[in-house]
């Protein structure tokens, strides 16, 4: 049985908005589908804040109360992630000249309804904040939000926020090109939907030439994805 069931509230509804969330910003192709994806996040946190103050009123049993705490950091670090996406998009946007220095876009007329969306400036700094603090020491935001769950502690905003103001930077270690590379390649997959798409679809898209090096290539870079495979 669902521990988060016991509690008489949305706590039980917990789990479809935490899966609706993330699929939204896992599929999420524009800043709009973003801020909708944050947004469900959003709603999906403050359920877990509900459901965490009726559960310490009622004295649940630690086993719920912890239950309701992940669900409440797997709400937040769904919205760290929305909000680091946000503001990289909006920045593109900007070095693009599709929005202007005070936030206006600088086009009109039907692009408005599916150019970048524009963003309270309150809610564009923090998602600037954990995106430079990501940038700094890559992982710090979901170290810190486990870190909390760990403690025992309620995961919140304001103390994400704390953390993430406070942390020492890292020193970056020397790293090769290549691994960077490879790094960044395998997150685009992710990113640009290439996964999605398929791909049957995509070889059909392709030119003969482009064909006959997929069918040289492919099996030299299934070897090498097997053996990363094994290297982590």
């Amino acid at each position: 049985m669902n521990v988060l069931a016991s509690i008489p509230s949305n706590a039980a509804t917990l789990p479809a908005l935490l899966d609706r969330a993330a699929a939204a910003l896992n599929a999420a192709k524009s800043s709009a589908e973003v801020l909708e994806a944050r947004d469900m996040a959003r709603v999906a946190y403050d359920a877990a804040k509900s459901a965490g103050r009726l559960a310490r009123a009622k004295q649940a049993h630690d086993t719920v109360l912890s239950e309701v705490y992940r669900a409440q950091a797997d709400a937040l670090t769904i919205e760290a992630r929305a909000k680091m996406r946000l503001a990289e998009e909006y920045d593109a946007a900007q070095d693009r000249g599709e929005i202007r220095g005070n936030g206006d876009k600088s086009f009109s007329g039907r692009e408005k309804l599916s150019g970048p969306q524009i963003i309270p400036p309150k809610q564009l700094h923090e998602a600037r904040a954990v995106r430079d603090a990501e940038r700094a020491d890559p992982g710090i935001t979901e170290r810190a939000i486990q870190g909390m769950v760990d403690r025992g502690e309620e995961p919140t905003k304001a103390k994400l926020n704390r953390e993430i103001a406070t942390a020492k930077p890292v020193q970056p270690r020397v790293m090769d090109p290549n691994a960077l590379w490879l790094w960044g390649r395998l997150k685009d997959f992710e990113r640009d939907g290439i996964i999605r798409s398929g791909a049957a679809y995509l070889i059909s898209e392709m030119t003969d030439p482009m064909r006959a090096d997929v069918r040289r290539l492919a099996p030299l870079v299934r070897e090498f994805l097997e053996e990363l495979e094994m290297a982590v």
